[in-house]
């Protein structure tokens, strides 16, 4: 009985082993490369094309309406930038009299009332998606603090991240002094923008 025992043991023994012995072997293609490209982009749009001061006077600081709002998208890995540039007059940025031949110049400043000064200040919103488009340091500022224009293109804005529908709000704000020629001033600014 012990030996019929032992046999039915060596047999199943055998049948496991040949099972392994003669399991199919299994094989692998080639791998298969998948490709593919994304061209690079870069947009930039402004909601007004027009913005007024009105009747500038010594006793205080005026703000432009409307407000402009720039809006960029760009899918460069590293971002992409919002350039500005002002036409000025005379060789100088600011508000141009062609009449008087006067300039209202811009510079980086805090505005007063009663002295010449004009600039601008730039304030991100939460529109848009992706990483978040950032104002240069210099016009990132409130209250009577302006960023001043310049003729070459200056950043006005920026992100190092893609970005889709981000904006930019645009202030514009001036003051005159009792020795600012009367007349009409102009000025034009010029937005664009680049890829990083």
């Amino acid at each position: 009985m012990k030996k019929q025992t032992f046999l039915a043991i060596l047999l199943v023994g055998a049948l496991i082993l040949t099972g392994v012995i003669f399991e199919p072997e299994m094989s692998f293609a080639d791998d298969v490369a998948v490709t593919a490209s994304v061209s690079t982009s870069v947009s930039c749009s402004t909601t007004a094309t027009s913005t007024a001061f009105g009747t500038l006077t010594t006793g205080s600081i005026a703000t432009a309406s409307p407000n402009s709002t720039l809006l960029m998208s760009c899918n460069y890995g590293a971002g992409c930038d919002l350039n500005i540039n002002d036409a000025g007059g005379g060789g100088n940025p600011g508000l141009w009299n062609s009449s008087a031949s006067d300039i209202v110049q811009s510079a980086d400043a805090t505005l007063s009332a009663g002295t010449e000064g004009y600039g601008i200040q730039a304030a991100t919103t939460a529109n848009g998606s992706g990483g978040v488009l950032y104002p240069s340091v210099n016009y990132w500022v409130t209250g009577d603090n302006v960023g001043g224009l310049t003729l070459g293109t200056s950043v006005l804005a920026s992100s190092s991240v893609p970005i889709s529908g981000r904006e930019i709000t645009v202030i514009h704000k001036a003051a005159i002094s009792g020795l600012t020629a009367a007349g009409s001033y102009a000025d034009t600014i010029t937005y664009g923008c680049v890829g990083n």
